[in-house]
């Protein structure tokens, strides 16, 4: 790890540095955000994110947060306007007398820590309790995990007080085969965590009930596509538009099985997360400095949401979250780290590829990465003329029309149409505007901490830049971890169960350690002593991370289950499968609304014409409108729901569309019927 001061640049007496300039102004921008938010958030929202036409059912519980997310958006402005402040003092250069901006600043700095420590007393009921209605009272990190994460770095930098700098340089020194060593150990680290998400059709009974009620939705997106259905054309993938192309791929070939799906999905994810593995390398230069950072990232990124360690439901699970929502952007994080090292790509243009990609699969974390690359390019590499920047904007033009392209012929080869824009951008429209199962935030809580972590490595990016620093990849990386983290966040703040919060750590994660190397630099330059209140917040923060490990899955308890058959088969449907069987002809078209549908017409040679996965995915009646119409433009007149997932005013619209009840079938697992209702008309 390199732990060489930057050179700053001179500064008039009495000028303020960037550092002393972004705690000066971090108060006065808190304050203005404070304002904004709470005198302009709401006329915003209802002025521009009021729910829109679509009916949605009763029991779908749809609840539109426009003054929230007008909040939400003005909140953003907050470290936008830090940054810009910390930027312009580099050609401004405010005064200000040596003993006032040290008050100031340590004011600052205080007031910092106080927000914090409130934020997670909040969090534990301590004082201003985060709980709100319909959420758990979950505190993620008790108070002797609390405890332990402020004992850890003051251990540590004790320690490291004592040992050598020279000896500290052998033990980080990179060698082709340490580099190998510890690269294998993160991909086993990453495989034994990933491990958890891989299931059979004969162990998933054995799971914990989030883990069978969460898996169908995006289980059966390649399942739509092994049974003819199209992304952007006639089926709407909630979570993934390419994603399911690759899973479905893979199990053309090994096996229409959960074993292969969730073996293929979990790959994905170690993918993804030994992106920042090898993101954490380039950065310190050290594969042992960049495990000790890894690990707690990865422990982190697959928090446990709920049940016990060797069973448990978290983010490794959760296919909607990792890889479909992270992949691509932890891909474009290392392709970014990468260009600007000046390893391949030289280029622009395959960061904006990548970008569009990632955004064209999942617009809610796709854009936000898309928009963190720009932002990241700008700050630590700006066109210096009107040549250069009309060359970048060619090259990303040319990117992300290349992504387009690539989509749309892609689509036009399988089904002979052009990709639809907007049936991407359809369910974070449902979720975000129409309200769908959305829940309100608290007032109070440590999402408040991921906010201002995501804040603080934007300003510390400007402050780099600002100071003319000379490692542009740690300064970009900051810069895009912040940004992403910031745009991502508003998939926590439509629906803010305390689940989903946990979906956000890697983000939060991501931007700890990048600071994290930053306050580790700056202290070994002082020789690991006087840590400033910042400095000592980050390690407190890195500690939190740290202290996730001691939810590491042991490999014996995973095998164990894996080899543990269950005495039933969940999600195979053999009830329905023989129901569709019987009542139905080979290559028929049929609409199999229960979960897995897609997955049921695939195995009995059916066509399951629905472009939705499932009745869960179809909250509105304007979606059960468009599957019938999809079921009578292919000629078929058969609908099979799940009495236990249907709701009764689902039933109630088929039947005015003309469908009566026929034959059905116990359903032993779901605690219901799988019914046949026939088109009369």
């Amino acid at each position: 790890m390199s732990l060489e001061v930057e050179r700053r640049p001179r500064m008039r007496a009495g000028a303020l540095r960037a550092e002393e300039a972004a705690w000066v102004a971090v108060l006065p921008c808190a304050l203005l955000s404070v304002v904004l938010v709470g005198l302009l958030g709401p006329p915003l929202g209802r002025a521009f994110l009021g729910p829109g036409g679509d009916v949605f059912w009763t029991m779908a519980h749809a609840r539109p947060e426009p003054e929230e997310h007008g909040r939400y958006l003005l909140a953003l402005l907050g470290p936008a306007a830090l940054a810009a402040a910390v930027l312009a003092s580099a050609r401004w250069t405010p005064r200000l007398g040596a003993v006032v901006a040290r008050r100031v600043a340590l004011g600052a700095q205080i007031a910092l820590v106080a927000f914090v420590v409130t934020c997670f007393a909040a969090q534990n009921d301590i004082v201003l309790s985060a709980y709100r209605p319909l959420w758990e009272r979950t505190r993620y990190f008790t108070v002797p995990t609390l405890l332990a994460a402020i004992a850890l770095p003051l251990a540590a930098l004790a320690l490291l007080r004592r040992i050598p700098a020279e000896r500290l340089a052998r033990l980080a020194r990179e060698t082709p085969r340490r580099r190998a060593a510890v690269l294998a150990v993160a991909i086993l680290a990453t495989g034994l965590w990933l491990l958890t998400a891989v299931e059979t059709d004969g162990t998933l009974a054995n799971r914990i009930y989030a883990v069978v009620s969460n898996l169908p939705a995006a289980a059966d997106e390649p399942f739509a596509i092994l049974d003819g259905r199209t992304p952007l054309v006639d089926f709407h993938a909630q979570y993934g538009q390419l994603w399911p192309y690759v899973v479905a791929a893979a199990m053309s070939l090994l096996g229409s099985s959960i074993g292969v799906l969730t073996a293929v999905m979990a790959t994905g994810s170690a993918v993804g997360l030994l992106a920042i593995y090898a993101v954490l390398r380039r950065i310190v230069r050290s594969s042992l400095l960049a495990l000790a950072l890894y690990l707690p990232f990865l422990a982190t990124s697959l928090f446990t949401m709920l049940g016990p360690l060797d069973n448990r439901y978290g983010p490794a699970n959760l296919f909607g979250l990792w890889p479909i929502r992270y992949g691509g952007p932890y891909v474009l994080a290392w392709l970014l780290a990468r260009h600007l090292d000046r390893a391949a790509p030289r280029r622009a243009w395959p960061l904006f590829l990548a970008g569009g990609l990632a955004a064209i699969n999942n617009p809610e974390f796709g854009l936000a990465a898309l928009a963190a690359l720009v932002v990241a390019l700008l700050a630590v590499r700006p066109p210096r003329s009107r040549a250069a920047a009309g060359r970048l904007l060619a090259q990303a033009g040319g990117g992300l029309l290349g992504a387009i392209a690539l989509v749309a012929l892609a689509t036009l080869a399988r089904s002979g149409s052009l990709p639809r824009a907007g049936l991407a951008l359809e369910f974070s429209r449902l979720y975000g505007i129409g309200g769908w199962a959305l829940l309100p935030l608290p007032r109070v809580g440590i999402y408040l901490v991921v906010y201002v972590t995501f804040a603080a490595a934007i300003a510390v990016a400007a402050v780099r830049v600002a100071r003319g620093g000379r490692e542009a990849v740690l300064t970009a990386l900051l810069t895009w971890s912040g940004v992403f983290g910031l745009i991502a966040s508003g998939y926590f703040v439509g629906r803010s169960h305390p689940q989903v919060l946990i979906g956000m750590f890697s983000a939060w994660a991501l931007s700890l350690v990048l600071l994290t190397i930053v306050a580790g630099r700056a202290l070994a330059a002082r020789a690991w002593r006087r840590p400033t209140l910042p400095e000592l917040l980050v390690l407190f923060a890195f500690g939190l991370a740290a202290c996730s490990l001691a939810q590491t899955p042991t490999p014996w308890s995973q095998v164990a289950r894996l080899s543990r058959r269950a005495p039933i088969s969940v999600l195979k449907w053999r009830e329905a499968a023989l129901l569709v069987s019987q009542t139905t002809r080979p290559r028929e078209p049929v609409a199999i609304l229960v979960p897995l549908g897609h997955r049921i017409a695939f195995d009995t040679s059916r066509i399951d014409v629905s472009p939705y996965a499932g009745i869960e995915s179809i909250a509105t009646a304007q979606q059960l409108d468009r599957t019938v119409a999809a079921l009578r433009r292919a000629g078929g007149d058969k609908v099979f729901i799940s009495t236990h997932d249907t709701f009764p005013e689902q039933l109630a619209a088929l039947r005015q569309a003309g469908f009566t009840p026929g034959s059905q079938i116990a359903d032993r697992y779901a605690g219901g019927a799988i019914v046949e209702l026939v088109g009369r008309g």
